[in-house]
């Protein structure tokens, strides 16, 4: 049974990771990456408009993957098998893999509602497309990478979240604009991409 929690549609609690970081600081560390440096003078040329808070949509995958076996429920013992996650940015439809053996998994903070001071930022890729995109990210980037092949999958987890972060209207040449976001939570201290950086496979044989 894949263990789930439907906090966008209203049916269940709104889960968030929580907000540790200053809105300012975090805000200008994120100008400074985008414009970065050389000895100091910035690179990229910039304006930026509006800044707001949001909540960004996330959803956290786990899945137990096999190699060497038929199916899961089949009677031939497989001679791999383990956890591997997926944290998905559902605003830009983009999964990232996520070390659930170092980190454990996510943890979150239950509200019964989202902030109204808080603009949440709709999905911009179906349901159907997260496990699909999910499933091919892992079969590429992790099975076939740590096993030159492809693995069985099955879904054992599937949380919708969301991650507090500002929105910076960000202006090059006074016409193409683009949003970017920065992360509030205690992955924006490590990384924009949240986790996922170190990342590693276990298995038992």
């Amino acid at each position: 049974m894949v263990k789930r929690l439907q906090n966008q549609t209203g049916e269940g609690s709104f889960l968030h990771t929580d907000i540790v970081r200053n809105r300012k600081e975090a805000a200008e560390e994120k100008l400074k990456l985008l414009h970065g440096s050389f000895f100091g003078k910035p690179l990229v040329k910039f304006e930026v408009g509006l800044m707001r808070d949001v909540w960004v949509p996330y959803c956290y995958l786990v899945y137990q993957y096999r190699l060497g076996g038929n199916a899961f429920f089949g009677k031939k013992r497989s001679f791999r098998e383990g956890k591997v996650a997926v944290v998905f940015d559902l605003n830009e439809a983009h999964p990232m893999q996520y070390d659930i053996y170092e980190n454990g998994d996510l943890k979150f903070i239950k509200k019964k509602a989202a902030d109204k001071d808080r603009k949440v930022i709709p999905a911009g890729i179906s349901k159907n497309g997260i496990l699909e995109r999910a499933e091919q990210h892992i079969q590429m980037k992790v099975m076939k990478r740590f096993y030159g092949r492809q693995g069985d999958l099955k879904l054992i987890t599937k949380q919708d979240f969301f991650r507090p972060a500002v929105e910076l209207e960000i202006i090059y040449k006074e016409k193409n604009v683009n949003k970017r976001y920065a992360y509030l939570d205690e992955f924006g201290i490590q990384s924009e991409h949240i986790l996922g950086l170190k990342y590693r496979v276990e298995h038992k044989s």
